[in-house]
């Protein structure tokens, strides 16, 4: 039967070794006359607390002629946890572990080249994020920047170059 009461009294009483390991006894009192036995794991138990309210299950059991109880804590008492609020960035964070593992992967198998990985995760990621085919709109930023910018050298401008050109040749599937 579920009950609630608060704590009065929470006296070690020994161990047991069981099918679980040492079980560590409690002899739990209430401040509704109940008292029984609580087995715990833990020899630090927290399920019981002086003085504070506890939502418990009792029940008896006959042996030798003689009736023991045993008190275990009730699923009430898991409805004092307070979730973690979420935060805001963890989907971000997953979406692009996501998307970098994609991009990794078509590089593996020889679809893109290492230097493309994060240009293709941007790509998957904003395709994720937004719903919008991007790669196209990366492509123009991308042609944009080698036009307008001169403080490439000649190796650099010849990458770009080349990373545009394969940008544009690669058929993406969205």
């Amino acid at each position: 039967m579920e009950k609630s009461s608060k704590v009065t009294n929470v006296v070690g009483n020994g161990t047991w070794n069981g099918q679980y390991g040492t079980m560590y006894k409690f002899e739990v009192s209430f401040e509704n006359g109940d008292t029984g036995e609580y087995l715990s794991k833990a020899q630090d138990q927290n399920k019981f607390v002086i003085g504070q309210e506890a939502a418990y299950t009792i029940t008896s059991r006959e042996h030798g002629g003689r009736t023991f109880y045993n008190v275990k804590p009730s699923q009430m008492v898991q409805q004092s946890f307070t979730p973690k609020a979420k935060d805001p960035e963890t989907d971000k964070r997953i979406t692009r572990m996501s998307v970098l593992k994609v991009a990794g992967d078509l590089c593996i198998h020889g679809e893109i080249k290492l230097h493309q990985i994060t240009t293709f995760a941007k790509i998957f990621e904003l395709y994720v994020m937004s719903g919008e085919d991007t790669a196209q709109a990366l492509v123009e930023d991308a042609k944009h920047d080698a036009i307008k910018s001169k403080n490439y050298g000649n190796i650099e401008r010849k990458f770009m170059e080349e990373s545009i050109k394969q940008m544009e040749n690669d058929q993406l599937p969205f």
